[in-house]
């Protein structure tokens, strides 16, 4: 008896053991990333359209892969109702000089993690400073990527957390712009409510002269992180004015477009989406 009791508590010990190990890798990995990098380049396509895109899904962090799955299809579909070539991969060595010079727009998809070598960051700054466009999605704003260029400069607002109590919640988002606005606006709706994984960031992006398209309301939803009593410190938002998609034309005649909307693969099926990250192709690739 005592020898079966013993061998209970060693199988309960032994699995929350692994169910530690398991929660603290989780965590790592979705904070700092594991390294994984491509170094020969893809082939592209022989043929461009006037207008062409790179969707880039790539991750070495944590993986949205529910949204990603969605995304590409949905982004395709995008593509070929407007006549552009789009090329999707997950492969890090595109960008080099000569890949990214035959696309108007490069395209994160939820990508996290430190996604491309020390030498491929250079051309992907390269291409942005020289006029490059660039959408992200989601998880392409979060805290993962360890890189001041791309989340001060491009992305524009450092990530502190998302909502936990509960992770998805209905809340009111609110349009900014409007027919004075450089981004097209029109028809965009002005109020819109939907279910999302929301991200509080650290600072506002208006600080680093990025224009909001769209603010979520705070008073609609709970912004807190905390999780019982692994992360106690994430029990804020930020405050009355909480931008959610934002752009801004950026030195040397590149362009930026945020959304931190895209959890979900439910999220590509929604027209309201769609539009909104079609019309940021469209401006960005101008």
């Amino acid at each position: 008896m005592k020898q079966a009791l013993k061998t209970i508590l060693y199988i309960v010990l032994t699995l929350i053991t692994i169910v530690v190990i398991n929660i603290g890798f989780f965590i790592y990995k979705a904070k700092n990333g594991i390294p994984d990098y491509e170094s020969r380049a893809p082939k592209l396509p022989t043929e461009m359209n006037d207008f062409s895109v790179l969707l880039f899904s790539k991750t070495n962090a944590f993986r949205h892969a529910g949204a990603i799955k969605a995304a590409i299809p949905a982004f395709q579909k995008i593509a070929e109702d407007n006549g552009w070539t789009l090329f999707s991969t997950a492969n890090g060595a595109v960008f080099n000089a000569e890949q990214l010079a035959q696309f108007d727009v490069v395209i994160w998809n939820n990508c996290t993690g430190k996604v491309l070598r020390d030498e491929q960051r250079a051309a992907f700054k390269s291409y942005m400073e020289k006029g490059g466009g660039f959408v992200g999605v989601h998880g392409s704003g979060d805290g993962s990527h360890k890189w001041d260029w791309y989340e001060d400069e491009l992305i524009g607002a450092r990530f502190s957390h998302h909502s936990l109590q509960p992770q998805f919640q209905l809340a009111d988002m609110y349009l900014e712009c409007d027919s004075s606005s450089v981004f097209p606006c029109k028809h965009l709706a002005p109020k819109w409510t939907r279910s999302e994984e929301w991200y509080v960031f650290n600072n506002n992006p208006r600080d680093n002269g990025f224009t909001p398209v769209y603010t979520v309301d705070e008073n609609t939803f709970n912004p807190s992180g905390n999780l019982g009593s692994l992360i106690t410190d994430k029990d804020f938002g930020m405050g009355d004015d909480h931008p959610i998609v934002w752009y801004k034309e950026l030195a040397g005649g590149g362009r930026s477009f945020y959304s931190a909307l895209g959890h979900s693969g439910d999220a590509f099926a929604e027209e309201k989406v769609l539009e909104l990250l079609k019309r940021g192709i469209e401006w960005a690739g101008q």
